[in-house]
């Protein structure tokens, strides 16, 4: 038995450490919400950004802001976006994009996924570790493909 008692006071510690969870490593959701404003990139060529940026307006009201779109294009965007200046890219990314590993990318908003990995549809980039962001979108975008 006392053996077990150390164990048994880290419990309610270890149990605190998981209060709130998930989280955004970088604090994203708390920005938002701090600010009033999701700052939101939509590439050239993405006439159909619509229903993503219905989404993220809808996320951004939930947390007291609205969406202020950004100006930048291709690369600059995604570098933007890792590097924390924006919080979401909307545009035509495919499923085997080369950034697939640097940022994540939602499922298709639109239609289900295509058999070809490399066809871009209309996703939700958000940068890796804001794990309360990429949660809570891809919920949202799960429920608007039912």
């Amino acid at each position: 038995m006392m053996r077990k008692m150390p164990a048994l006071l880290l419990l309610p510690l270890l149990l605190a450490a998981c209060d709130g969870m998930p989280r955004d490593a970088s604090g994203t959701s708390e920005r938002i919400s701090r600010t009033g404003t999701m700052r939101v990139i939509v590439l050239p060529a993405t006439p159909d950004a619509a229903p993503a940026l219905d989404l993220l307006g809808r996320y951004a009201a939930a947390h007291g802001a609205t969406v202020a779109r950004i100006e930048a294009h291709g690369e600059h965007a995604l570098h933007m976006l890792e590097e924390g200046d924006v919080d979401a890219v909307v545009g035509h990314f495919a499923k085997a994009s080369p950034w697939k590993t640097e940022i994540a990318l939602s499922k298709p908003l639109t239609h289900g996924e295509p058999d070809d990995t490399d066809m871009p549809v209309l996703r939700i980039a958000r940068r890796n570790g804001e794990n309360a962001l990429v949660l809570a979108t891809d919920r949202m975008v799960a429920e608007a493909r039912r």
